[in-house]
């Protein structure tokens, strides 16, 4: 993987011209938890708008083992607000730890999603070569 978590508000084009240059998204309460990545190049790029920043960010009881030509940055942020707790590497200083299990502060959605009661098939093809 090249990055865990992602996320950015530069991406510098719009889809038409009849756009507000104004109007600025409000992007909160992004809620990550019980992540588990392998060979990992660089844990996060998260990158908010200036004086805009994307605020709320809750990252808890994630582990990431790092490839071995993994970036010495591990965290890059701007314009980002929030909090993690059990976050391994450890996250950039946006993000400050809350300590072990001190995370009531994210509000993960309750409910399940349709897809959690998805039953999964398996297939499979089998070709004789002659």
């Amino acid at each position: 993987m090249k990055w865990v978590f992602w996320m950015t508000g530069n991406y510098g084009s719009h889809p038409d011209n009849n756009y507000d240059p104004n109007a600025i998204p409000v992007i909160q309460n992004i809620n990550y938890r019980d992540v588990v990545a392998e060979n990992v190049t660089m844990a996060a790029k998260l990158e908010g708008i200036a004086g805009d920043p994307f605020t709320g960010i809750c990252i808890s009881n994630v582990t990431i083992g790092l490839a071995q030509n993994s970036k010495k940055l591990q965290w890059n942020c701007t314009d980002v607000a929030g909090i993690t707790s059990e976050v391994n590497p450890k996250p950039c200083d946006l993000l400050p730890d809350q300590g072990q299990g001190k995370i009531e502060e994210c509000n993960f959605p309750e409910d399940s999603l349709p897809v959690e009661n998805m039953g999964v098939q398996t297939c499979y093809f089998f070709k004789r070569h002659w």
